[in-house]
């Protein structure tokens, strides 16, 4: 009988909650903020060990092993991981991510939000199915309901960011790609000024995510021009080059996207160029080291 593994989305999570971490660490949130997120990353941390027995058990671990590996008791190992306790504790996980990507009956999304759900929604759909992955066998790895991702790819709810971090990472794809449809789809505001860097990531990062939702295999802007137009598109697209505005105007336009969304993004980008040292990536953004 197939046991998926619980180990990979958890990690996925952990990863996503200390990412967040991160980010409030570099606004300068407040102490209250910091710790409540600290403390999140250890709850998930905890439900980690959990799933890491879970899934050595299912390979063939015997208990006397995960106790001399956790360097505890078998006794104390059973009690806190036994098939029982850890079910419930999945369980409940499901449940929380779909209570999370809830809203009351009686709160209805402004238009530009459900249009910004519905992108999102079918970017990670296009992903699904450029990965050749089964969207049940994903919520499983993602640690979620099978109905939580459906109202996901439905553009019906949004889970918040660690959830969608976990079930992109989980298909195969790149958080970052998708994390500015997430935050338009939350109605988040466009942050404070960041690094150079960071400025080009989320520029980048919001290009590659319309051509997931514009159902566009990467690679392939699929521009109407020749040879010399399709260069630079995918150049763009690769986070190798930043156009001007009035480029970036059709290219988003090209994508289905709403280019007055994109253009706090692109003047960002402009703006910390101006006021720093920093020169563009020689070998493009995604080997930038600076994430701040």
């Amino acid at each position: 009988m197939y046991s998926p593994r619980w180990g990979p989305g958890v990690a996925h999570r952990v990863q996503a909650l200390a990412v967040e971490l991160v980010e409030a660490e570099h606004r300068e949130a407040d102490l209250r903020e910091l710790l409540e997120r600290a403390m999140a990353v250890g709850v998930e941390v905890e439900q980690y060990l959990g799933a890491a027995v879970h899934d050595a058990r299912a390979q063939g671990a015997g208990w006397s092993e995960v106790a001399h590996q956790a360097r505890v008791s078998e006794a104390t190992a059973r009690a806190k991981w036994g098939p029982r306790t850890l079910r419930r504790q999945m369980r409940h996980r499901a449940r929380q991510a779909a209570v999370a990507a809830e809203l009351p009956a009686e709160v209805k999304p402004p238009t530009g939000l459900l249009e910004h759900r519905r992108r999102l929604g079918a970017a990670v759909s296009f992903l699904l199915r450029m990965q050749d992955r089964a969207s049940q066998t994903v919520a499983q790895e993602a640690g979620i309901s099978a109905s939580c991702l459906s109202r996901l790819l439905a553009g019906q709810r949004v889970p918040d960011w660690p959830t969608v971090f976990t079930v992109v990472t989980a298909a195969g794809g790149r958080p970052e790609d998708f994390r500015l449809l997430w935050e338009w789809a939350r109605g988040h505001q466009q942050p404070s000024r960041r690094s150079a860097v960071a400025s080009l990531i989320r520029f980048h990062g919001a290009l590659r995510g319309l051509q997931w939702a514009a159902g566009r295999a990467k690679g392939r802007p699929s521009a109407h021009g020749d040879d010399t137009d399709d260069d630079m598109l995918a150049a763009v697209l690769g986070g190798e080059l930043v156009p001007d505005w009035a480029t970036t105007h059709q290219l988003v336009q090209q994508l289905g996207g709403n280019p007055e969304q994109v253009r706090p993004l692109w003047e960002d980008v402009q703006y910390t160029f101006l006021l720093s040292h920093d020169f563009f990536p020689d070998l493009g953004v995604r080997c930038a080291q600076d994430l701040t």
